[in-house]
């Protein structure tokens, strides 16, 4: 009668419920995991620009380490016009440049 109408009412809503409940948690599942991606892409992202720039400081830096090279060996101070002072702030700023290259 009016018991079994009853049971049968709120085993149906019951089961309802549990089946809307187990979907939710598919759902929030599957957004944590494709969230996760996304955050692994970021990262993926990140460290390719980061290989990217050091890629292009590294032309930059054989530059100017040929460029100290070249400042070193042939565009030193001749002779002595210049006083000593001059040769040891160049030999000092040639070399540190050269150092800071590397």
């Amino acid at each position: 009668g009016v018991g079994g109408g009853l049971f049968d009412y709120n085993r149906e809503n019951f089961f309802f419920d549990k089946e809307q409940q187990l979907k939710r948690e598919f759902q929030a599942q599957k957004v944590r995991v494709t969230q996760f991606g996304l955050y692994r892409e970021d990262v993926r992202d990140l460290m390719d620009l980061t290989v990217a720039k050091m890629e292009n400081y590294l032309i930059v830096n054989a530059f100017q380490l040929g460029f100290c090279i070249t400042l070193y060996t042939q565009g030193r101070p001749e002779g002595d016009h210049s006083p000593q002072w001059i040769h040891f702030l160049y030999a000092m700023t040639t070399a540190s440049a050269l150092f800071y290259t590397l």
